[in-house]
């Protein structure tokens, strides 16, 4: 059996951002001739099923997802795993949330909606604003979504919920705070999984982290963990290098307290193939 490859999206497989598509021509050459070997390709991700079936026509191999940071585990076209937060205990997780961190929006996935954006009424409405711009020019990377924190709270009552991001902001330190905020929320609630990356902290259930998702994916899929190699470059994929330390990379562009956690870092993704099929160890 060949080998198992689990790649982050953004600022991974998504690095350098091209406009029309998501991935650039030297990433998909790669996944093309690393699952031609024999191998195969897992892309590991806090987004949305419906966002990540779109990447199939770009990469044109098959490949299996891991989505939502395993709420949703997907393979041969087929959910294999699925686990949701318990609404009532999630419902007081943000409302303390809401009130202790005073966010400018909260992001929920939904089994009915990609993207659902609960707004603060409290917050400036330029920072609104701006947020609205900048989703706009995410171009091929921007996800469907709506602005109703009326659908928020019936979904929250209603429906199944696989994960829920909340936006930090503009702040100067918004790194700095969205690791501490992430500190507090991992002690403060044990029946839910909490990350953070550059300006967000992100919630889903209990065990749902990317490298937990991965082994998952393993056991499900009969892969032998000696043969998974993980590459990321956010906090949400340190679980995936203290999982798979031996074969974890981090992207050179992340955050140095990201970097450390990972044996060795490259600078693109493609560039794996250098060291994963010709045997070569450098960026």
């Amino acid at each position: 059996m060949g080998k198992l490859l689990a790649i982050d999206l953004d600022g991974t497989l998504f690095y350098p951002k091209r406009k029309r598509k998501c991935i650039c021509k030297k990433n998909v050459l790669f996944l093309r001739k690393w699952i031609d070997a024999g191998n195969k390709v897992v892309l590991v991700t806090s987004r949305s099923t419906q966002f990540t079936e779109k990447l199939k026509d770009e990469i044109q191999r098959p490949v299996d997802f891991i989505n939502c940071c395993s709420s949703q585990i997907i393979a041969d076209d087929k959910m294999i795993y699925e686990k949701t937060m318990p609404n009532d205990k999630l419902k007081l997780i943000l409302s303390f949330i809401e009130q202790t961190y005073q966010p400018i929006a909260l992001l929920m996935t939904s089994e009915n909606h990609p993207c659902i954006v609960k707004y603060n009424r409290k917050v400036n409405p330029f920072y609104l604003t701006f947020y609205r711009i900048w989703r706009w020019f995410q171009f091929s990377y921007r996800e469907p979504y709506v602005y109703d924190n009326a659908l928020f709270e019936k979904e929250l009552n209603e429906s199944k919920i696989y994960k829920i991001m909340i936006f930090i902001g503009l702040r100067k330190n918004k790194t700095k705070i969205s690791k501490e905020t992430n500190k507090e929320l991992r002690e403060a609630f044990t029946d839910i999984e909490s990350s953070w990356t550059a300006q967000v902290n992100e919630l889903t259930p209990a065990g749902c982290n990317k490298g937990d998702g991965v082994a998952r994916y393993c056991e499900l899929m009969n892969i032998n963990s000696d043969d998974v190699y993980v590459i990321g470059d956010s906090g949400n994929d340190i679980t995936m290098f203290n999982k798979f330390h031996e074969h974890s990379f981090c992207m050179k562009r992340g955050h140095p307290s990201v970097r450390k956690y990972a044996k060795t870092i490259v600078s693109r993704v493609y560039k794996l193939e250098d060291i994963l099929m010709r045997g070569e160890n450098h960026e």
